[in-house]
Order: structure tokens, then sequence, then C-alpha cells
């Protein structure tokens, strides 16, 4: 389940993308990427690595909003083969992943 309206900001899910690993500051977040009509979308599941998460119980994915930036404003870098996307001055380093197909 998104943590985000969708309804009330006009957006539909154009294309979605699990389990792309990123890396913020010294933290790594297995996530979801959502490109919408106006946006681009980073969510995270904050059920994951729950102590039960693992032992055969069922916990649905309720998925936070880590970024939201603007299709238009969606500004990246590659360095040393690395995709880092960059906002508000912020590089997020994105693991194996095609922004730019992502995008398109």
């Amino acid at each position: 389940m998104y943590n985000y309206d969708f309804l009330k900001t006009h957006e539909s899910i154009l294309k979605e993308a699990r389990d792309v690993n990123i890396k913020i500051g010294n933290k790594y977040f297995q996530t979801r990427f959502v490109l919408t009509e106006k946006n681009l979308l980073i969510f995270y599941d904050i059920n994951r690595g729950n102590p039960i998460w693992g032992v055969g119980t069922y916990i649905p994915p309720e998925l936070e909003l880590l970024f939201n930036v603007p299709k238009e404003k969606v500004k990246y870098v590659i360095e040393d083969g690395n995709l880092y996307i960059i906002v508000d001055k912020q590089k997020i380093n994105c693991y194996d992943f095609d922004l730019e197909g992502f995008l398109k």
C-alpha cells in the first residue's frame, strides 16, 4: 500500500520498478521507483526487516515516500560508473538501475 494520495494530486502510476537498491548518506534502502504523469516517486517498505517478516508470516508492504521529484526537475550524474540522482544537493546512489530508460 502506497502512503501517497494519487487521487488528490491527480496522478496515476505509469511505471514501477521494484527492488531498486539505493544509498543515501550511510543508509541503504531497497526501494520502489514509481513514475507518474508529474513525478518520480521513491518509496521504501517500512515493514521490511520487521522481526516477524521472515518467519512465515506475511506482512503486506507499507510504502512510505522517501522522495518526490517533479519529472522535469530530475537531475542525475554518472560518476565512476555509478548513477546518482541529485535531490536538494543530496546525491542518491542508485545501484544497477537504468534511470534514462525508466523515464522514457
